[in-house]
């Protein structure tokens, strides 16, 4: 597919991949934050780098042009942004065993499959 996309759209995808490295290594911060007892600081950051999505969501434009042209990539991408939306709501839930359940069971296998998914749209 990569060949048939125009330059714009190669760029938005490879700044999208960067986005998702960055954020796959701000994980590693937020559940370190929580193993050591920083919930607050593990909560802020989860949170954030749940909303740098906003304007990046399944409802960009560019995104459905990119990943609603094979149904199961459309499907998947609003499953995935489902897991972001339950995941900027961290703060509510009660303690950080709650948290890290939600981090590494939840949003982390949605993650890393719709990263191994645009890893294969970007090919």
């Amino acid at each position: 597919m990569a060949e048939r996309l125009e330059k714009a759209e190669q760029q938005f995808l490879q700044n999208y991949k960067e986005f998702l490295q960055t954020v796959e290594e701000g994980i590693g911060s937020v559940a370190y934050f929580y193993r050591e007892g920083f919930e607050g600081n593990g909560d802020r950051l989860f949170t954030q780098m749940m909303e740098g999505f906003d304007p990046i969501s399944s409802d960009n434009m560019t995104m459905l042009y990119l990943f609603s042209q094979k149904k199961e990539l459309g499907s998947e991408m609003q499953v995935f942004h489902e897991k972001v939306e339950k995941a900027k709501k961290v703060e509510e839930l009660s303690s950080i065993e709650e948290k890290m359940e939600q981090l590494t069971s939840e949003f982390m296998p949605a993650f890393q499959r719709w990263k191994i998914l645009v890893d294969n749209v970007a090919e």
